[in-house]
């Protein structure tokens, strides 16, 4: 899998051979390579949190749309069979 790159606030984002890519444009040493596994983990981790992420970007008005945070437990399983303890995080 090769998903195109993406560029946010200083970010490059690259999804490619199932690892996720985080560098910082400013300094290409500053970089994070995740797993399939732990950047889903990551998605999860995001979304339970989106309402405070909203109002940390956006204040109140990111909370304007009706959005609700999933209060429930992980909005995806990553608990699964498959999943291990190793998070598949690597710092370069």
């Amino acid at each position: 899998m090769d998903i195109g790159e993406m560029v946010v606030h200083g970010w490059k984002f690259h999804l490619v051979n199932d690892e996720l890519s985080i560098t910082s444009e400013q300094d290409p040493n500053v970089h994070v390579e995740l797993e399939a596994k732990a950047a889903y983990s990551l998605l999860d981790y995001l979304y339970q949190y989106r309402d405070d992420l909203a109002v940390a970007a956006l204040g109140n008005q990111g909370l304007e749309d009706g959005t609700s945070r999933v209060t429930s437990g992980p909005a995806f399983d990553t608990s699964g069979p498959g999943s291990s303890k190793d998070p598949g995080l690597s710092s370069r």
